[in-house]
C-alpha cells in the first residue's frame, strides 16, 4: 500500500527541518525550505502560520505589546512600528503581538489579510523567517540546539 503524502504534511516536515536547520547555523539552507511552506493553500499557510507563531512564542520571554513596541530611535523621539522596520517585519511583529496576546481573530485577520494582497503574501513569508532568526539565536546559547526542534513539531 502507497501512502501519499498531503501538501500540508510535507510543509510541516521541511518547517521542522528548516528549524533544525536554523538551530544547527545554517540559515541559509533553512531559509530555502520555506518556498514549500509558501505554496500552501491559504488556509494550511494560516495553520502553518499558528504553528510557527505558537513556536516562537513559547521559546521567548516577550509578550503581547512588546512585540509590537520597542524603544524610539536613539533621538528620543517616538516612532511608529511602520517607520521603525521594514513592512514585512512590521507584519511580523504585529502579528507575534496578536498571538502572544491570545488574540487568534486579529491575528487571522492580519495574516489573512496580507496573504489575500500582492504585495502583503511577500510580506508573510517574514513570519516564517523571523522563526528561523529566533531558532538560530536561541540555539546560539542552547547547550543542545537540536531541542529547539520539538517545540515546532506540536501542530
Amino acid at each position: 500500500m502507497k501512502h501519499v503524502a498531503k501538501d500540508h504534511q510535507v510543509a510541516q516536515v521541511h518547517l521542522q527541518a528548516a528549524v533544525a536547520q536554523a538551530a544547527l547555523g545554517e540559515f541559509d539552507e533553512a531559509e530555502r525550505r520555506l518556498g514549500v511552506i509558501l505554496t500552501l493553500p491559504l488556509e494550511d499557510l494560516l495553520a502553518m502560520a499558528h504553528t510557527v507563531a505558537a513556536y516562537v512564542d513559547s521559546v521567548t520571554m516577550v509578550t503581547g505589546s512588546e512585540f509590537a513596541t520597542g524603544r524610539p530611535a536613539e533621538s528620543g523621539e517616538s516612532q511608529s512600528l511602520d517607520e521603525r522596520v521594514p513592512p514585512d517585519r512590521a507584519l511580523t511583529l504585529r502579528l507575534m503581538s496578536a498571538w502572544s496576546s491570545n488574540d487568534a481573530t486579529s491575528f487571522d485577520a492580519l495574516f489573512t489579510a496580507a496573504a489575500g494582497d500582492s504585495i502583503g503574501v511577500l510580506h508573510t513569508r517574514d513570519l516564517f523567517v523571523y522563526t528561523l532568526e529566533v531558532t538560530e539565536y536561541r540555539a546560539a546559547s542552547a547547550v543542545n540546539p537540536q531541542v529547539m526542534v520539538k517545540p515546532c513539531a506540536r501542530p
